[in-house]
């Protein structure tokens, strides 16, 4: 993921004002699970002067009476990057468990700190936090914190190939708060075909308590094919998106789970 070059001018008020109204229709159009981690790899690289707004959901499959089946979750976060290596998001999240109405679930703010220059060691590496404040009282509220990798390597019939590893941990306080230490692992691997074509695969892993992680069949863990594109609007920004389909490899998880994430950049 490059950073957008700096220097351009911002984007008109009324192409700001109509890329707004399309995110609304898509959060009108597609939802998404709540109890569960969000399905999204995050990047290392901060898009420096720059505005986001970022939609993105899944919805889960399984056997009707499973009540694994048919979980939805929409998540928008609206971020800017105001210094070269800082990148903070606000965001909040809607939820309909089991297929019950859709509600609002919570609030969260999320930073992401970048740690190396862009491309000039091996991989490129940053720390990313996040605080949820939930709109129901009795809900913990959750932190998660880790490290976000990426790096390219290897070649497929002459095409370069982009990894990303995310290693995030949660812990709750407040109300029915726990002493678990959650630990969400992500890895993505796409070819870089070309801008508008990047196809690829993700894993993404959920183990409630790391000290005591129980057996492979209690964990959630996903794993399916992904195509990541953009779209350069130059000089008004990009459109970005991801689309995938993940199978459940355990018991605990969905047996299939479809996401998408759309990303509107503006720079500024």
């Amino acid at each position: 993921m490059k950073q957008i070059e700096t220097g351009v001018g911002a984007a008109p008020r009324r192409l700001v004002q109509r890329w707004c109204a399309a995110t609304l229709l898509v959060t009108a159009l597609g939802v998404s699970s709540a109890a569960d981690a969000q399905l999204k790899v995050r990047y290392p690289i901060v898009d420096y002067r720059e505005f986001e707004i970022e939609p993105f959901a899944d919805t889960t499959f399984d056997k009707p009476k499973s009540g694994l089946s048919n979980n939805q979750r929409y998540t928008i976060e609206y971020g800017f990057g105001p210094l070269p290596n800082w990148f903070v998001e606000v965001g909040h999240e809607l939820t309909a468990p089991n297929g019950e109405n859709i509600i609002y679930d919570a609030t969260e703010v999320e930073s992401y700190l970048q740690l190396t220059p862009t491309g000039k060691y091996f991989g490129d590496l940053a720390m990313f936090a996040e605080y949820e404040h939930p709109l129901h009282q009795g809900d913990p509220k959750h932190f998660m914190f880790g490290p976000l990798a990426q790096t390219e390597f290897g070649e497929i019939a002459g095409i370069s190939a982009l990894h990303t590893l995310n290693l995030l941990f949660t812990r709750t306080v407040g109300n029915n708060r726990t002493d678990a230490t959650e630990f969400d692992p992500r890895w993505q691997s796409r070819l870089l075909v070309n801008p508008l074509f990047q196809p690829g695969f993700e894993y993404y892993g959920q183990i409630d308590e790391i000290l005591n992680p129980g057996t492979p069949a209690q964990q959630q863990h996903r794993i399916g094919p992904v195509l990541v594109g953009v779209n350069n609007f130059a000089p008004y920004g990009k459109l970005k998106y991801e689309f995938g389909y993940l199978f459940g490899l355990t018991d605990a998880t969905p047996s299939g789970t479809v996401r998408w994430r759309l990303e509107f950049e503006i720079p500024f």
